[in-house]
């Protein structure tokens, strides 16, 4: 269905509350009508655009992956940059992310994480998305780490796919250590140690 640029707008006011608030809160501690409230829409408004909650958290999960997207996109299209420095740099932006949240009020951790923890289990919509999410992370990961091969960046040895869960897995797990102890030290050692791993 296309929207209007009027509709639109306001499913898009629906989704910057609910990913606010899903990500400060959880999903289960987040109630509906905090979601409406702070879109400033009714509840009409809400079910003409989702269908219940867990249709919303679906689509904030797409909306966050698309401007995680777009700020990996850019990063690809520097040539300037080898592959494996794009790798880096990738890795870099998810470090930034911890900063900046510890910055402005506290650590949230990441947002597909989070999702998993608390619903994978529960709601088969949000693990099939959060699934789809990471695979691409880690098409990513392995076709910058295939590229770094060919570009003799990296040793002939290494086995991209292998890596490039080693190196979700590694992120993933030291965002949430920065998440339980409100510091952003741990994603910063995980960069060190991969840096080190793939170019000894």
């Amino acid at each position: 269905m296309k929207l209007s640029e009027k509709a639109q707008v306001t499913r898009d006011k629906i989704l910057e509350a609910a990913s606010d608030l899903f990500y400060l809160h959880g999903y289960n501690a987040t109630g509906l009508e905090k979601v409406i409230q702070a879109a400033s829409v009714t509840k009409g408004n809400f079910y003409y655009y989702f269908k219940s909650k867990e249709e919303l958290a679906v689509h904030t999960l797409d909306h966050q992956f698309m401007n995680t997207t777009q700020q990996i996109e850019e990063m690809l299209s520097d040539k300037q940059r080898s592959p494996l420095q794009s790798l880096f740099a990738i890795l870099e932006m998810m470090s930034a992310k911890q900063k900046a949240q510890k910055k402005e009020s506290h650590i949230s951790g990441c947002y597909f994480g989070n999702f998993t923890l608390e619903l994978s289990a529960e709601s088969k919509a949000v693990r099939n998305k959060v699934k789809s999410i990471f695979d691409q992370f880690l098409n990513n990961f392995e076709t910058l780490l295939k590229a770094a091969r060919d570009a003799d960046e990296i040793s002939k040895n290494i086995d991209p796919v292998v890596t490039s869960a080693i190196i979700l897995s590694q992120m993933e797990g030291a965002i949430l250590l920065d998440k339980a102890d409100q510091e952003s030290g741990n994603v910063d050692k995980s960069i060190k140690f991969i840096k080190q791993f793939l170019t000894a």
